[in-house]
This record gives C-alpha cells, structure tokens and sequence, in this order.
C-alpha cells in the first residue's frame, strides 16, 4: 500500500474535528503494529518514532507534522452522517474528491504520508511524527503537546495546499465566542423563515483577500433594515460550520404577529429571490434569499429587547480583511458561526494577525462591543505566529532539492493563516521549519478535491528531502 491506499482508508473513519477518539486508537495501532514506538496523549495527539534508516544513525532527527482532524461539513441535502459514516470518495480526471462533503485532505495528505514513511523502505534519519488533533478548531492538540521529548530540531509541517509554494512564516490567532443572553416569551403569530444560501465560502485565512460574502453577516444586514420597518420577533438565527471556514449560508425564523397588514407582507415578501454580488471581476461570488411560511401557533420567541441585541451585535462585528500591511493581508476577523441556545445567541469568531499588537487592539474592539450588549465574551485557542527565519538550512536544502526535480524554483510565502508551527517553535527552541504540500483545492467545503499528480510530486520531494538530510 501507498500513501493514496492509506488516504482512502483513513477516509474510512469519522475524523471531524471533536470526533477523533476512533481515528487517533486507529494510527497509534497502526505505527505499534508497524514496529515504531509511539505514544498518545489525553488530547488525542500521537507521537511516533520510527529509527533511522542503516547509515542515518548518526544524521539530525527530523520531524514530520501534520494534524488528523478535519473541516467536516457537506453540502445542503447530502444525507451523509459525517458523526458516524466515512466519506464517499470520487476518483476522476486526476483528482480526488468526496461525494456532497469535504475531503479532508486538510490535513489528511500529512496523515497518510506519514503512514506510507512508517510502512515503506525510504533512506532518512530518526523521524519523529507529529499528529495532532484539533487543529480546526484552534489548534488545541498543538498547544496541549508536550514536546519535551522531542529531540529533532528541524520539523517538515505537511499542511500547505498548493505545490511549489513553501511557507515559510504564518499569523497568530484567537478564537472568540460572543455569547449574547436572551429573554423568551410565548406569542402566537406566521413563522417565516429567511434564508441566505449559495455563496462560495471558503478559507478565512487564504481567501479571506477575495472579499467573498459572509452569509451571517449578509443575513444580518438585511434583517436590521428589515427590522426598522417590520418590528419582527426572533425565533432562531443559526449559520455557519466552523469559525474558520467563511459562512455559504444562514437562517432566521422569524414571527410576525400582525398578519394583516399588507405592508407587513409585501416587506418580507421582497427579500425573495433577492441576490447579492461579492468579491471580484476573476472570483465573483453571489448568494441570494429566500423566504418560506414554516408555521402559524404558538412560538417561543426573543423579546424586543434580545432581538436588538443580538441584531444589532451581529451588524457591528467588524468582517473579512481589517487591515493590510506590506501588500498582503495583516489583520482580518472571520464571524464563522451564529446558533441559537436555550439561554443565549453564540457567534464564534476567528481573529487573525501577523502583528501582536493589531491582534489585541482587535480583541479590545470586540470586548467593547460585547460589553456595550451585556454579552459575555470567551476566548479559546490564542496561538502565536511563526515569524520568518532569514537563516534556515532547511528551507535552503528543500529548496534546492525541488529545483533538482522540477527544473524550476519554487516561491517562499508567508500565510495569513494559523500553521501549527507557530506553537512548535514557541515549544522546541532553534526549531527550523518549513511547512510543504500539494495542491488541494477549496478546502473547508464540500468542492474540496485533491490533485493526485500534485500529491505524488510532493510526496517524491519529501521522501529525496529526506534522504539528503
């Protein structure tokens, strides 16, 4: 078996991020079975060691990293339970990809290198594996890892998605929830549901530059001027899969009370088939609203008060690139989740910076406005940056072997986005590292597809990195 078999097989097993228990038990069977020794931590993370190849003995340690978690989300009417079924996958026109739900190749493709380099005769030093979970979701696994028995010194990150393009530095972030209390009441009335639907979403990271709709922050535009003419009650508001994937869509049931009015009507009635453009001339982006009766009794439903908080909050979240520095982006906000709770309305937010100081200034702005409402704010997964290193032996040397293979040079980038290897080199001092993959396009949706020529290069650039060092 290759690295592709082992892909499809761990395709297989549930591994949503928060849903890794049976994939993390399958890898740590799989490297004890395999002859390497490996332990696995209270977080789910693995760290698996096989010794070097004869004649490495002596050779610097390396280490390889990636995450098993994945953005698991599917397309509006795919019935796949992504708690409890693995994935569909479609293998055509030399990409791989899954039937109405993303693919997880984010970071799948690290998990299933690193299983190939485990089973197979390759010439390297003592690798030391890396697999951590919940990187989606905050880089949780990452920060709990205890790396005080790792004796590499120089660390391949396996999580970039396109070929060619070497990270060589990243943003830190914060994961944020607002939580906005409500106060209900029973009132009968029409529940009308109002729906934004079919933008193309995407990384809030690496496409946040596209300028592409939010659908939480599009809903809750239209609900606000909706609301100056129409004194609606909120039932529900929920949207968005995870706060680091841009939202293709939202919802809101609300209730109308008097019927009878036609302007009443004729003011929700005008949001059907409304449609909206985004991003630019070469990635245009649309989404468009639709509305629906879904009942007429009794409803528990936000008092005036809860609704204009919870409207109002949602209209004034600073979204997408804040600010720009040195012709990229620097600063950005991500509002990826709106759900409605028993006692209070949750968005989870996603700050991204490359400065320090831009990051707080932006967390201090949203404690402002939290507080403004009476809301609770909570943050989860503060992670540093990987600033970039003029002086890394490592890049130079991938750098050089990718050129022997491919003829051409390949380009070294910063990312506005979080990589695992900010928190590595806070943990392992002197660390160098450099992060690597192939190209693997719309992440975080259910067009997630795999190039298989990209995957098979950069796995070949891998295995003559390894040699050489």
């Amino acid at each position: 078996m290759n690295y592709l078999d082992y892909f499809k097989e761990i395709c297989k097993i549930p591994h949503g991020s928060g849903n890794t228990d049976k994939i993390s038990e399958y890898l740590y069977n799989f490297a004890i079975e395999n002859g390497c020794t490996a332990k696995r931590d209270d977080h789910n993370n693995l760290f698996i060691i096989k010794e070097a190849y004869p004649g490495y003995e002596d050779h610097e340690p390396v280490i390889l990293q990636g995450h098993m978690d994945m953005v698991a989300v599917k397309e509006p009417g795919c019935d796949t339970d992504l708690k409890n079924e693995g994935l569909d996958l479609i293998e055509e026109d030399g990409f791989l990809s899954a039937k109405g739900t993303s693919l997880g190749a984010d970071d799948g493709i690290a998990v299933s290198y690193i299983m190939d380099l485990i089973t197979g005769v390759y010439k390297a030093p003592r690798l030391e594996m890396i697999i951590t979970d919940s990187e989606e979701i905050g880089m949780l696994g990452a920060t709990a890892f205890d790396a005080s028995h790792v004796k590499g010194k120089r660390m391949i990150n396996i999580d970039q998605e396109e070929e060619g393009i070497f990270v060589v530095s990243c943003a830190g972030g914060i994961h944020t929830a607002i939580r906005i209390p409500t106060e209900k009441n029973v009132e009968s009335g029409i529940r009308y549901r109002i729906e934004v639907k079919g933008l193309k979403g995407g990384h809030s990271g690496i496409e946040i530059h596209k300028k592409r709709g939010n659908a939480i922050k599009l809903l809750a535009d239209e609900l606000c001027k909706l609301y100056r003419i129409v004194p609606f009650k909120l039932v529900e508001i929920t949207g968005g899969a995870a706060d680091n994937a841009i939202p293709t869509g939202a919802y809101a049931d609300i209730m109308l009370t008097d019927d009878t009015n036609p302007i009443l009507l004729n003011e929700v009635k005008k949001l059907h088939g409304e449609e909206f453009y985004f991003g630019t001339e070469e990635d245009i982006d649309m989404a468009s609203i639709s509305v629906s009766v879904t009942g007429d009794e009794n409803y528990i439903v936000f008092d005036d008060l809860s609704t204009c908080c919870v409207l109002d909050i949602l209209k004034k979240l600073p979204d997408g690139v804040i600010n720009i520095g040195d012709g990229s982006v620097c600063t950005s906000l991500n509002v990826g989740i709106v759900a409605t709770n028993e006692e209070d309305v949750t968005v989870d937010i996603l700050l991204r910076s490359n400065k320090e100081d831009e990051k707080r200034q932006l967390m201090d702005r949203l404690c402002q406005l939290a507080n403004e409402y009476g809301a609770n704010i909570d943050n989860d997964g503060d992670y540093p940056g990987w600033a970039y290193d003029p002086d890394s032996p490592l890049r130079e040397k991938m750098c050089e072997i990718y050129e022997s293979l491919f003829l051409c040079k390949p380009k070294c980038e910063s990312i506005h986005a979080g990589l695992e290897c900010g928190i590595f080199a806070s943990k392992i001092p002197g660390l160098d590292c450099i992060s690597m993959g192939p190209d693997i396009a719309k992440i975080h949706t259910w067009e997630e597809r795999l190039d298989l020529s990209s995957a098979e290069r950069c796995f070949n650039l891998l295995v003559k990195t390894l040699e050489s060092l």
